[in-house]
């Protein structure tokens, strides 16, 4: 019997034959059939995820600014699509008070938005803004409460305030993908309470103990 390690340098210089690549491919072929569909729901709901950290993170931005500007901020969803994308506008009410007066230099950075969305509010600077295609987050909708609503308003002590163009304000938002199968999906909302902004699940039982229940 020839030792071990002849028998094993003959065999790799044999190489690998024709059926042995076939074999291998025809596992990665099942292997890609079943992480497929897995990694396709993954992905989806990794983009719900993105999109519901994004918006959050908008709304505490416009709180934020509230308090610092000393100032009414305004978050707007302007998306213009129906049902609507993960689209946000964060930016100062213009002019400041009565008549005219427009922002002072410097005090709301951006360009004026005199014909966005709401249609009847002010013109603003914006302060920061997105869209979901920037974010790369194109499948995830939104859905608000009260119906309709695009628009919610912080004072100076960082407190939800009437929206100046008289809509109502945001209380919440769901964002899932329809795209999805319903026992897949794994949609996410995000309220906001007086001066409380929060991201919730709300495929999870309120008043458990789970924190991530809305």
């Amino acid at each position: 019997m020839k030792p071990l390690r002849a028998r094993l340098a003959r065999a790799a210089a044999r190489g690998v034959s024709l059926i042995e690549i076939a074999v291998v491919m025809l596992i990665f072929a099942i292997l890609l059939t079943q992480a497929g569909p897995a990694f396709s729901t993954w992905l989806h709901n990794q983009q719900i995820r993105t999109a519901s950290e994004a918006l959050q993170n908008a709304l505490q931005l416009a709180r934020s600014e509230a308090l610092r500007r000393n100032r009414p901020v305004m978050f707007w969803l302007t998306s213009a699509a129906n049902p609507q994308a993960a689209d946000w506008l964060v930016g100062c009410s213009n002019p400041v008070g009565a008549g005219a007066v427009p922002e002072a230099p410097g005090d709301c950075p951006g360009v004026n938005t005199a014909n966005a969305v709401p249609v009847n509010a002010p013109p603003v600077n914006w302060i920061r803004r997105a869209s979901a295609t920037d974010m790369q987050v194109p499948w995830p909708q939104v859905v608000t409460t009260p119906a309709g609503s695009a628009v919610l308003t912080f004072n100076s002590l960082g407190m939800v305030t009437a929206n100046l163009d008289g809509t109502p304000s945001i209380t919440q938002i769901d964002i899932s993908d329809p795209t999805m199968a319903a026992k897949n999906a794994r949609p996410l909302r995000v309220t906001v309470s007086g001066g409380n902004v929060r991201m919730c699940d709300p495929s999870l039982a309120a008043g458990g103990t789970d924190p991530r229940a809305c």
